[in-house]
C-alpha cells in the first residue's frame, strides 16, 4: 500500500512509499483511508523542528483521517467491520487519574496517531478499537477528514457555553483552520460571532471567512463591533491574548487554543480585577468529535468549501501547500 512515511531525522525527509498493509492485534482495527487531512504538527514533524525530536522514524504520518473498517484484530466487537469511522487522534493509558477524570488527551502516557506510531496518511491504516468514533456514511470524505480539528473547535466553544450565561457576544481572534471552524460552530448554535485577523489574513483566510457569512475585523485596525461576553484565541498571539483581557467585559470566559511560539507577561491584574476565567483548551476526547460529527450533520454546506484534496502521491507538494497556508485545510485522497 502507498504512505506517507516520515523516513528519518532530517527535514522534510519523506516520501510517499510501498509497505505492507498492516495487520490488526488484539483490540484493534484496520481501516481502509478514504482521506486523511495534513494539519500543523504534520508540517512540523515534517520539518522536524523543535519540540517534535521525539518522534522516532521511519513512522507514517497523518491523523485528520475518515475511513471504512476493513479487518478487525482478536477480541474486537464483530459490529465493527464495515463501518465509517475516524479515529481519536490523541488518546491517554485509560486507567490513570485524568484519564478517569475525562481527560484522557492530557494524559501523561497519551500516544498520538501518526506521530507515536503509524497513521492514517496511506491507503489502510490501524487503530485500538478504543479509539473508533462512528460517523455519517453520507457526507463526503473530505469533509468528514475535517472532524478531528472540528473536535478541537467544539472543545473550545464548550468551555466558553460552559461558562457563559445564554447567548454570548465573541470574539475569535486567528482565523486558521481551528479559528474559522470555532466561529461556524459558534454562529451556528446561535452566538453573535465575529473573527479577528491580521493584514495577511486578507490574502485568503478572511475572505474565505465571510463567504461563509461571518463577520471579521483586522485587529488593530477594525473596531469590534460589540463588548465581547466571551472569546475565543486560536492565533497562539500573546498581542491577541492581551486583546482578548483588555476587550471582554467583566465576569467573561476567555478560552485559550491556540499554542503559542513563545509567551509573554499576561496581565493577570486586569484577569483578577475583571473576573475573567480563563480557560486553556487543548485537543479533544470522543465527546467533542460526536459534537463536531453533529455540528455537520446539523449543516453540510460550509465545511466542503474549508478543504482542498490533493492525491496522497502528491503528499509532499501538500505538505508544501500546507506550510505556506495558501489552503485552509489540505486533505491527501489516496
Amino acid at each position: 500500500m502507498r504512505a506517507l512515511t516520515k523516513r528519518s531525522a532530517t527535514p522534510r525527509d519523506v516520501l510517499v512509499q510501498d509497505l505492507p498493509k498492516p495487520e490488526p492485534g488484539p483490540g484493534q482495527v484496520r481501516v481502509r483511508t478514504e482521506a486523511c487531512g495534513l494539519c500543523g504538527s504534520d508540517v512540523h514533524a515534517w520539518n522536524h523542528d523543535t519540540g517534535y525530536e521525539w518522534i522516532r522514524p521511519p513512522v507514517v504520518l497523518g491523523h485528520e483521517a475518515v475511513g471504512y473498517i476493513e479487518a478487525l484484530g482478536e477480541g474486537v466487537d464483530p459490529a465493527w467491520l464495515g463501518k465509517r469511522v475516524v479515529p481519536v487522534a490523541i488518546d491517554g493509558c485509560g486507567v490513570c487519574d485524568l484519564c478517569e477524570r475525562g481527560f484522557r488527551q492530557i494524559c501523561p502516557r497519551r500516544t498520538v496517531l501518526g506521530l507515536s506510531f503509524d497513521g492514517a496518511a496511506a491507503e489502510s491504516f490501524v487503530v485500538p478499537e478504543v479509539r473508533l468514533v462512528e460517523v455519517d456514511r453520507h457526507l463526503p470524505a473530505s469533509t468528514l477528514a475535517l472532524t478531528e480539528p472540528l473536535s478541537v473547535a467544539c472543545r473550545a466553544v464548550a468551555h466558553i457555553e460552559n461558562a457563559a450565561v445564554g447567548p454570548t457576544r465573541v470574539v475569535v481572534s486567528g482565523p486558521g483552520p481551528i479559528g474559522t471552524m470555532a466561529a461556524l460552530v459558534l454562529a451556528q448554535r446561535g452566538h453573535d460571532v465575529v473573527l479577528s485577523g491580521v493584514g495577511n489574513d486578507e490574502n485568503v483566510r478572511l475572505p474565505l471567512a465571510r463567504a461563509l457569512g461571518l463577520r471579521t475585523v483586522i485587529a488593530g485596525r477594525d473596531e469590534l463591533p460589540f463588548i465581547p461576553t466571551a472569546w475565543v484565541d486560536a492565533s497562539g498571539s500573546t498581542a491577541a491574548l492581551d486583546a482578548a483581557i483588555a476587550a471582554v467585559l467583566p465576569g467573561s470566559p476567555i478560552s485559550v487554543v491556540g499554542l503559542f511560539a513563545r509567551t509573554g507577561p499576561v496581565d493577570f491584574n486586569a484577569v483578577t480585577r475583571k473576573e475573567i476565567r480563563l480557560q486553556g483548551s487543548y485537543g479533544s476526547t470522543k465527546v467533542d468529535y460526536r459534537a463536531a460529527a453533529d455540528a455537520m450533520a446539523a449543516d453540510p454546506a460550509p465545511w466542503p468549501q474549508l478543504v482542498t484534496e490533493i492525491s496522497l502521491t502528491d503528499a509532499a507538494s501538500a505538505l508544501e501547500r500546507a506550510a505556506a497556508g495558501h489552503d485552509m485545510k489540505v486533505v491527501l485522497v489516496p
